[in-house]
């Protein structure tokens, strides 16, 4: 036979979740690093457009996976260039929707947070997860 839970019980479980967000919490960046960091490795990216995967070339070329509700698409980033402080990145795509039409974006790193500022046919806003390994681009998960 089930017992419901005793009243200390029930407010000792939220309790026994805290190590493991605090733990979650420890594993992430506590601001998101200049561009010059990103070369190499990929940007795990989630924002209100969907999820991203950025992994930025050193010849200025690189990759760019994009979720949206069901599909992913994955597009080269056909050039990118930073600003001098690191801080701002402009580049060029192809759509996700239609490979003959250009996308020309440009992000911005917000200082003192876990969030970028995107801008291609309006602002969004993407919290940086971390990094993966050069190959997870291609991939949405």
């Amino acid at each position: 036979m089930l017992r419901s839970p005793s009243r200390r019980g029930a407010l000792a479980l939220p309790l026994l979740l805290v190590p493991g967000a605090r733990a979650a919490a420890a594993r992430l960046p506590a601001e998101v690093p200049p561009f010059p960091a990103w070369v190499g490795r990929t940007a795990l990216l989630n924002g209100d457009g969907g999820a991203a995967r950025v992994l930025l070339a050193a010849d200025g070329g690189g990759v760019m996976s994009v979720k949206l509700f069901l599909f992913c698409r994955t597009v080269p980033i056909m050039r990118w260039e930073q600003g001098a402080d690191g801080l701002l990145l402009r580049y060029a795509r192809p759509s996700v929707l239609d490979a003959r039409r250009v996308i020309e974006g440009e992000a911005e790193i917000l200082p003192g947070r876990r969030e970028l500022r995107w801008v291609e046919a309006r602002a969004h806003l993407a919290e940086f997860e971390g990094f993966a390994a050069p190959d997870a681009a291609g991939r949405c998960g």
